[in-house]
């Protein structure tokens, strides 16, 4: 079941990080210098470029791998003017949702955003009912997941977390299964 989740999981950060506006600019020097190559989307074999500075589009998050088929992998979230990797292959990822925030203003907490469904589970990055994120204390996580899931016509929540709020706790990244 965990290969699942995991399968899942993967699946839909490839489908976030694809939609993704953006870009990322490989330079051979430091400080943003030197011959660079501009990149909009996953690439593979690329040929061996020694990369000293990295230059990433405002609100995007990407891997820079040294394997022809994403291994030896570091993300880049933010622009560095100063690193050195070899890099072969090149990938856009899914910034990660955040585990603490802090909102402006008060009142509920919108919720919503699309689902990834397959044929034997569907994944809420963030999970809501009726327009709004769903609460969870951590001591009740687990059931309020598997009601959600439920809720949703799946019979289990394979994988949760929660995410805190201005003080408050929701669900995130649940994992629905028939199982």
């Amino acid at each position: 079941m965990h290969k699942v989740a995991l399968a899942a999981l993967a699946l839909t950060l490839s489908a976030q990080a694809a939609a993704q506006q953006g870009e990322v600019t490989l330079y051979t020097q430091g400080h943003f210098k030197g011959p660079s190559r501009t990149i909009d989307q996953a690439t593979t074999a690329l040929p061996a470029m020694t990369v000293k500075s990295v230059k990433v589009a405002p609100g995007t998050a990407w891997e820079l791998c040294s394997g022809n088929t994403f291994t030896g992998c570091k993300q880049f979230s933010q622009s560095d003017d100063g690193t050195v990797q070899s890099v072969r292959s090149v990938r856009p990822i899914a910034p990660p949702i955040a585990e603490s925030v802090a909102l402006p203003s008060a009142g509920p907490i919108a919720g919503a955003g699309p689902s990834l469904k397959g044929l034997a589970s569907e994944f809420f990055p963030v999970p809501a009912q009726g327009g709004s994120r769903v609460e969870a204390a951590t001591s009740t996580a687990s059931t309020v997941a598997t009601d959600f899931c439920r809720q949703h016509g799946w019979r289990a929540a394979a994988y949760h977390r929660i995410q805190t709020i201005e003080g408050r706790t929701f669900l995130a990244d649940v994992l629905c299964t028939r199982d």
